[in-house]
């Protein structure tokens, strides 16, 4: 890893601890750089803007839980149902954990919050297509359900429902309605023991 590489990292390192923490809107470079001890001239060197830095950001983090969900998905050591519960947990607690944020992406970065809302798209039809195909495989879906079909279905419902908007008009938190709304889907296409 060159010195270059090394800096870009610690970056966005601070800079997905610092959205998280203050929320998006009110973070600033000039916050970020003096939180990194670097001059806003070398910070800007690395990402030419704060919206170049949160897309970078929202990259970033969309990969390393990708790769947790992927490892969830993977461990044959958990039986089906085992995975799909560690599955929504953490999707959910990801998502409530990042509920600041996504309310001021929403609001007031509309381009990064379309660009969060493709890599959700793109995370859940990779990892949770394949999840549910496996699940047919295996026996623990039925196999009568198109995957595909099932995949929009979520697909829909994760676009609409769980957004900062709508989860404030229900005065429920992601971790509340991600797993009441994926099992009202998937009772009904698990096979009954």
């Amino acid at each position: 890893m060159t010195e270059a590489d090394e800096a870009r990292a610690r970056i966005l390192e601070k800079a997905e601890q610092f959205f998280l923490t203050h929320g998006y809107s009110r973070v600033t470079m000039d916050d970020l750089a003096t939180e990194l001890r670097m001059s806003k001239k070398t910070l800007y060197r690395h990402f030419s803007s704060k919206e170049e830095l949160g897309e970078a950001a929202i990259t970033a983090s969309f990969a390393r839980i990708g790769e947790e969900l992927r490892a969830i998905l993977e461990d044959e050591r958990r039986d089906f149902g085992e995975r799909l519960e560690a599955f929504i947990r953490t999707l959910a607690g990801r998502y409530e954990r990042g509920a600041m944020v996504l309310r001021d992406l929403q609001r007031d970065a509309p381009a990064l919050w379309q660009k969060l809302l493709e890599l959700r798209r793109e995370a859940v039809q990779k990892r949770f297509g394949a999840f549910l195909a496996a699940g047919v495989k295996l026996g623990a879906l039925r196999a009568d359900v198109e995957p595909r079909l099932v995949l929009r279905m979520v697909l829909t419902l994760v676009d609409q429902l769980m957004r900062p908007d709508v989860l404030a008009e229900l005065g429920m938190t992601a971790e509340q309605v991600f797993p009441r709304m994926l099992g009202v889907i998937l009772d009904g296409i698990r096979t009954r023991a």
